[in-house]
């Protein structure tokens, strides 16, 4: 006999779970920009020095959200997410205290591995619930709007008490949160009778998307650059198409889930990846007036499109939530690397090569992606086959 856990719906308690760990796994990514120049300036780093602590918190984040996968598949996930959470919070205290840049470091790591641990948990949780298109819509709209309201927030928390004052206020907004992911669903456990092997998630697509995810991240980290110095925008135009685009980003969850109905998720996710690599050619190529507007608008729906149906398709696949956290992990790899390579070809060989190869990486990024998601769709054909004969 084995005992099951049956799929949970998606109601304001796992609801507010799943938001929690999508917004603690994307603080780093997203909340980068308004909390380094408190660390920078409190002792006085370069670029160069900010831009290495900035990477060991990402990567923490990363990594530990890959090395989780196995065992937020198994029973216990709000236990885990716990755990990560508590060392979140320690990290974070650490690196609002610190005295110097050794355990600045440290707290940005143990910060870093902890969010990426309860990260783990969440997008794991996900497959676990009756609706898995609707978790994961749900996870990252309402993470989406918990890091806009933070990148107001934390930028006067900074000027008014300083230095890295932010990550004061993070620490004790994730107190709360330890009790909200009580309601993360759980993991079936089986007894007596072994529970059927999840399979492993594909090494070549995970690569995907990590490359992928350093192409948008690489390309998101001089956009603003490349409106300013390139195109010639001022920097208020650009502060507000970028601002604006993160906003309109929403609707590419509602367009694409209309869109997979109509046209089938493997043909949507296929589009959304083909018109991502041609708004980053002409945010970088063309970034004057309209047509770097368009693009920065038309990108960020189509990647948020891409990500929430990446996480339904994952989800659907492996029931565990193996698959879906390690396409998180993935993700939070890729872009934590992206950022270094990206600047590194725009200086040397300009804004439209650049625009060239992000075109480049982007299709060879979606080959072995499209390839992982057409097999999942025809392995789920053959599994309905013997159902529809009876």
């Amino acid at each position: 006999m084995s005992r099951t856990v049956p799929a949970q719906a998606v109601g304001v308690g796992v609801g507010a779970a799943l938001v929690a760990g999508a917004s603690l796994g994307n603080l780093g990514a997203n909340l980068m920009p308004v909390l380094l120049p408190g660390m920078t300036d409190r002792f006085h780093l370069s670029n160069t020095a900010g831009g290495w602590v900035a990477t060991v918190q990402l990567l923490t984040t990363a990594l530990a959200t890959l090395a989780f996968t196995a065992r937020v598949a198994r029973p216990g996930r709000a236990r885990i997410a716990r755990m990560g959470l508590l060392l979140g919070i320690v990290g974070m205290g650490l690196v609002f205290v610190t005295p110097n840049v050794a355990v600045l470091v440290v707290g940005n790591a143990l910060m870093g591995a902890g969010l990426g641990i309860s990260y783990a948990a969440a997008m794991a949780a996900i497959a676990s619930t009756k609706d898995s298109d609707r978790a994961s819509s749900v996870a990252v709209v309402g993470a989406t709007i918990v890091l806009a309201v933070f990148v107001i927030v934390l930028p006067m928390v900074n000027d008014a008490w300083g230095g890295t004052a932010g990550f004061a206020v993070l620490a004790l907004c994730c107190l709360p949160v330890l009790w909200l992911v009580r309601a993360l669903p759980d993991a079936a456990a089986a007894k007596e009778e072994a529970a059927p092997k999840a399979a492993a998630t594909p090494t070549t697509f995970l690569l995907g998307l990590a490359l992928l995810g350093a192409t948008d991240q690489g390309a998101w980290s001089y956009s603003e650059v490349l409106g300013e110095d390139y195109g010639g925008m001022s920097a208020g135009a650009v502060s507000t198409v970028l601002s604006v685009s993160s906003v309109v980003c929403l609707a590419g969850v509602v367009l694409s889930t209309w869109a997979v109905r109509r046209f089938g998720r493997l043909t949507v996710i296929g589009a959304c990846i083909a018109a991502e690599g041609v708004c980053k050619l002409v945010i970088a190529a063309f970034p004057w007036g309209g047509y770097y507007v368009s693009a920065a608008i038309i990108w960020q729906v189509c990647y948020m499109g891409l990500l929430v149906q990446t996480l339904a398709v994952a989800a659907a696949a492996d029931r565990s939530g193996r698959w879906v956290a390690a396409c998180g992990g993935a993700v939070a790899i890729g872009s934590g690397l992206g950022p270094a390579p990206s600047g590194w070809a725009l200086d040397t060989f300009g804004a439209p090569m650049f625009g060239v190869l992000l075109a480049l990486t982007t299709a060879i990024a979606a080959i072995p992606i499209v390839r992982t998601l057409r097999s999942v769709r025809e392995e789920e054909s053959r599994s309905c086959e013997p159902a529809l004969q009876h």
